[in-house]
């Protein structure tokens, strides 16, 4: 526990807790945090630290909790990056408070805290010794979070800071209010408890892809509805009918389905589509854009590399621009190769985006096909430092097939999932595109693999 201050540690008092350890920056409070442990009969240890520079190491505690610290501190979105590092993966933070002094600038919380102070005062003639909240002192208007708006606050900190299933109770006070001082004269600083979970950088990426794609979404939107009006329709429609089996309705899976370019396309045909993504926005869009068309397609918010589907169920599998972004590839291969009935199809597009990033032969050829289509600096590229693809840009490099050379990675990574590769070549010759677009992305080519089971 963080700041336990004189108080008896919630955390001891945990059934089954164990190793409870209390830091707290006041010497003063620490023989009282030691008479009260005494007297309830537990032993936390209770060691002087200071919040934001914590003497352990990381992944260290299950639950890291605090109550009336955080408002205290100099530089609080530090701190919760300090708690996070302690904490190992699945633990949990929880974080007790108040918007402390924020009658000074809240009309309606001043107006309910004259109103307790004139209560408490009808009631006992006089203020407690200690209550100082109406007071206006100069440490305070130090503080970062005086005047701040939370739990707001700590949600958008924590999101950002990567912690999940973020749950925010904005008013406990039902149950710490328990005397007249608690709910007459602190009563208008309602206290609210924060939850959050630190996850694994994994988990944490994924969740970031699905940002970025959410934030995406409604340009991919249209982007979807214009390449369905293109000629581009044709084009993909030729280059898939190549490869499957005619003359009947198949059932089909569009992993990491984005908008539903794919999926739309093939359901226009006849064909039975399902289309995943682990973003819901994009699935969002998706199926705006299949109701424009009037294509029947079901989506569903899935996760490419583990599946809802029972065995041998799915005559084609296909996607685009999404191999890449896989965590664990192989993993997604081999279920992608338990999904389809034997005999089945699996056909996707994707590029290396980030391969320049690992091979200096690649950067050269990158920046000099840049150069050729005239492309300036504000051009959203990955991996070139554009704001709109930082945040993939972030995760890019812990993604294990950026640094890999594809399709030849691909084709043996598939034959390994016992899947025969028909095909492997640059979609160039076979899709149509503007011929500055073509030159941009001439060092990062766009591929199609063929595969069956």
């Amino acid at each position: 526990m963080l700041g336990p201050g004189p108080v008896f540690s919630p955390s001891s008092s945990l059934p089954g807790a164990t190793g409870s350890q209390g830091s707290t920056a006041r010497l003063k409070c620490w023989s009282r945090q030691k008479n009260n442990a005494r007297q309830e009969g537990v032993h936390p240890e209770f060691l002087l630290m200071d919040s934001h520079h914590l003497e352990f190491p990381d992944n260290t505690f299950d639950l890291v909790v605090s109550r009336n610290v955080t408002w205290t501190l100099y530089d609080p979105e530090a701190a919760y990056t300090e708690w996070k590092r302690v904490l190992k993966p699945g633990g949990r933070l929880l974080v007790f408070d108040a918007n402390w002094y924020m009658q000074h600038f809240d009309p309606e919380m001043e107006q309910t805290m004259r109103r307790g102070i004139l209560q408490y005062r009808e009631k006992y003639g006089q203020l407690p010794a200690k209550f100082a909240m109406y007071r206006l002192e100069e440490y305070w208007k130090r503080l970062p979070l005086v005047g701040t708006k939370r739990p707001l606050w700590d949600r958008a900190v924590l999101w950002k800071l990567g912690f999940q299933d973020i749950v925010c109770d904005e008013n406990i006070s039902y149950l710490t209010a328990l005397d007249d001082i608690s709910q007459m004269l602190y009563g208008a600083a309602a206290m609210f408890m924060v939850r959050a979970t630190r996850v694994t950088q994994e988990e944490e990426d994924l969740q970031t892809i699905a940002e970025y794609w959410d934030g995406r979404s409604p340009e991919q939107s249209i982007a979807c509805l214009s390449e369905l009006a293109s000629p581009q329709r044709e084009a993909y429609l030729k280059l898939l009918s190549t490869y499957l089996p005619a003359g009947r309705k198949l059932r089909v899976l569009d992993v990491g389905t984005g908008c539903g370019f794919l999926a739309i396309l093939l359901a226009e045909e006849g064909h039975e589509v399902t289309g995943v993504d682990i973003s819901p926005l994009m699935l969002e869009e998706a199926a705006y854009c299949a109701n424009s068309r009037s294509a029947a397609v079901d989506f569903r918010p899935d996760n490419a590399e583990k599946l809802p589907f029972g065995d041998n169920c799915f005559d084609l599998v296909i996607s685009r621009n999404l191999v890449w972004t896989l965590q664990n590839p192989e993993t997604a291969f081999s279920e992608w190769h338990r999904i389809l009935k034997p005999g089945g199809m699996l056909v996707y597009l994707d590029a290396n985006f980030y391969l320049h990033l690992f091979d200096p032969q690649q950067k050269e050829q990158l920046e000099k096909f840049r150069q050729a289509a005239g492309v300036r600096e504000s051009t959203p590229l990955y991996g070139t430092g554009h704001s709109s693809t930082s945040v993939m840009d972030s995760v890019a490099p812990r993604l294990p097939l950026s640094a890999q050379k594809r399709p030849k990675w691909d084709k043996k990574a598939l034959s390994q999932a016992r899947f025969h590769v028909l095909a492997a070549e640059p979609c160039s010759s076979r899709l149509p595109g503007a011929e500055k677009e073509q030159i941009q992305y001439a060092a990062t080519p766009m591929f199609f693999i063929t595969a069956q089971k």
